[in-house]
């Protein structure tokens, strides 16, 4: 298993669609207790979504997670977070995600998820090409078009505000970029509900969709397993990236630390905003990928890779047991 984690191959590119057809066939022909959820539509209405029925959603959403596992191997190929070329952070991607995508399917969040993992290839080429601000502007738009979409990211616009001052691009140019990044979208935005005589409604519609559902409460048990499970690994990994930290270039070093910034501000929104817990996992499981994807690329005791690897296989697998 430890040559498999660690192969250079590309094969699984090839493999990865089957998997996840067969994730969106398990999900449209089987039946599984849906989890709870909520509707959020945004300020950015995409009529479409609501009259998909359960089969269509199950297929565009598999197209979509499909399109950001690609879009993860083609970041990681591009920038080489990982130090090598490898298909495992979309693999563990997929993985992370197949049980909410059999629940779920495709919505809102999906789309903005799409968008936010543009976004970051965008922020990982500012990263290594300080040469231009476009890629600062670009992404501080696209952050901003998906909160838009789902405003329930919207403390991502405060860790794009607060990333770029430890990835290298802290000077006035740059933050004028972003923050001219930031503020396009909002333009267009207001001009849009402005022309179609709608402008009060814009605050109001943000603010509903912002704090619609409830906070969480309670977990199932099994959710807590799982959840402890994926915790564990991630602080393994934490504390190996940690120990590695000093060797690594500091171009690699800035994109995983990026990611990892991510997931603070992402379990941040878990406690502050009312959130759909279970569909939180297409977006928590982007830094997942590239931070797990790390450890098991750069461990050195093949068991012990193995044996977390396995429990890795085991916590993904327990989402089908909640859905069961």
């Amino acid at each position: 298993m430890n040559d498999f984690l660690k192969s250079k191959q590309l094969y699984m590119l090839f493999v990865l669609p089957f998997i996840v057809m067969a994730i969106a066939f398990t999900g449209s022909y089987f039946s599984f207790v849906p989890a709870e959820s909520f509707q959020v539509k945004g300020c950015i209405d995409i009529a479409f979504v609501h009259r998909l029925d359960k089969f269509w959603s199950s297929v565009i959403g598999g197209i979509t997670v499909l399109g950001i596992a690609y879009m993860i191997f083609f970041i990681n190929e591009q920038f080489k977070l990982l130090q090598q070329t490898t298909t495992l952070p979309s693999l563990i991607y997929v993985l992370l995600t197949s049980g909410v995508m059999i629940s779920l399917g495709f919505d809102y969040l999906l789309i903005s998820v799409f968008i936010l993992t543009i976004a970051i290839g965008r922020l990982q080429l500012a990263i290594n090409d300080i040469k231009g601000n476009h890629t600062l502007f670009d992404f501080g738009a696209l952050v901003v078009l998906a909160v838009a979409i789902y405003p329930k990211f919207v403390l991502l616009v405060v860790w794009a505000m607060c990333v770029v001052f430890f990835s290298g691009r802290s000077t006035l140019k740059d933050i004028s970029a972003l923050l001219l990044g930031l503020i396009t979208p909002v333009a267009f935005l207001v001009f849009y509900y402005f022309w179609t005589d709608r402008l009060a409604q814009l605050p109001e519609r943000f603010v509903d969709n912002l704090m619609a559902g409830e906070y969480i409460q309670h977990l199932p048990v099994i959710e807590f397993i799982r959840l402890g499970i994926l915790l564990f690994l991630l602080m393994v990994a934490l504390i190996n990236f940690s120990v590695h930290y000093a060797i690594l270039v500091v171009g690699y070093r800035r994109g995983i630390l990026a990611f990892i910034s991510m997931l603070f501000f992402l379990s941040v929104t878990l406690f502050v905003i009312p959130v759909n817990y279970y569909d939180f996992m297409y977006i928590f499981a982007l830094p997942l990928a590239f931070v797990y994807s790390l450890f098991f690329l750069s461990h050195r005791v093949a068991f012990f890779g193995n044996l977390l690897f396995l429990l890795f296989l085991g916590a993904c697998f327990l989402a089908y047991w909640c859905l069961g």
